[in-house]
């Protein structure tokens, strides 16, 4: 069903309130969310609203939590999250990366001891709009197999990378053949996984959702997506001080304590002795955008291109009937 974008921004932030967080952190949470709807990545929109409340009510969230840099030296520095709502840390790490950016160049903040933050390509998007050159990468708790193997050891560890550039580039993808909020939206929906993409609870491939959340989703792209993954999971877990592999809890059943990590970088391109680095990409991905497409393809779209958009232009979002009774009911049945 459709729905206004303000009313679905209104309820969600209502849900938020109604269980003891602030004004200004519901706002926030309800706007990352009701994004994603609008940029048609259901996976991380409101579909995550009733995993959000379930982890404030197993005292997963501190509403009044205290976000601190607890370690710094010069563009580097990491962020004690104080368990705040996951785009409420992220929100301010991005902001500390551009603080950072422009007094050294570049800002590289690690997060820990926060929450779920949604999409992640939310935040380099803000970071690009700013005029930085923004990357973000998270880990996630174990749903991946290593390259080789069966057992799920990795999370579905994704990375966004934003450039301040006019067409929009912002990528922002999973380092799973499919990522894990998909999976939750196709079994909310009816729809099967694409073949390859996943391994039930027996190791066998399946394309049921049900039986790849009891299994394992396969990394992308082989062994280039495994060792992609294994990257992600060492540097947005080990280096900012959280956990990695097995040790991480509480993005997907947020009724456990959040270990995860994450990592923000934005880049001044007028750092690099480039200063027009911005007019020169934006004329490079224009000159892609010309290039000839391939038979049946209409244009050639670039990443975060078309979503960025529809996330400018909408003013409803499509919301599946039974999540969205679900939501819209009174805060406290939720």
């Amino acid at each position: 069903m459709e729905v206004d974008r303000e009313r679905a921004v209104a309820v969600a932030a209502d849900v938020f309130r109604t269980r003891g967080i602030g004004d200004a952190d519901a706002e926030l949470t309800a706007e990352v969310l009701v994004s994603a709807d609008a940029r048609g990545k259901h996976s991380h929109g409101l579909l995550r609203l009733p995993r959000f409340v379930r982890g404030i009510e197993h005292g997963n969230v501190d509403p009044d939590g205290d976000i601190r840099v607890v370690a710094e030296r010069g563009g580097a520095g990491t962020i004690d999250g104080g368990s705040r709502l996951g785009p409420v840390v992220a929100s301010e790490a991005a902001v500390e990366a551009m603080d950072r950016a422009d007094e050294y160049g570049i800002g590289t903040v690690g997060v820990r001891n926060s929450n779920h933050l949604g999409m992640l390509g939310y935040y380099t998007d803000r970071i690009r709009t700013e005029g930085y050159v923004g990357v973000a990468i998270t880990n996630t708790e174990p749903a991946m197999p290593p390259y080789g193997g069966t057992e799920a050891i990795l999370g579905t560890n994704p990375i966004a990378i934003g450039l301040p550039t006019d067409p929009a580039f912002n990528l922002d993808m999973s380092t799973s053949a499919v990522a894990r909020g998909t999976v939750l939206y196709r079994q909310e929906t009816g729809e099967n996984l694409p073949e390859g993409a996943a391994l039930g609870p027996d190791g066998e491939p399946t394309t049921d959702p049900a039986s790849a959340l009891d299994g394992t989703i396969l990394p992308f792209g082989g062994a280039k997506g495994s060792g992609l993954t294994i990257a992600i999971e060492v540097l947005a877990g080990g280096l900012v001080g959280a956990a990695m592999g097995r040790d991480v809890t509480g993005t997907y059943h947020t009724e456990d304590p959040c270990t995860k990590g994450d990592l923000f970088v934005a880049i001044d391109p007028a750092a690099m002795g480039v200063p027009n680095f911005p007019d020169q990409a934006s004329a490079f991905l224009r000159e892609l955008k010309r290039s000839e497409p391939a038979a049946g393809v209409e244009e050639i779209r670039l990443p975060g291109e078309r979503s960025i958009e529809r996330d400018r232009t909408a003013t409803v979002v499509e919301i599946e009937d039974d999540l969205w009774a679900e939501i819209a009911r009174p805060a406290d049945a939720v």
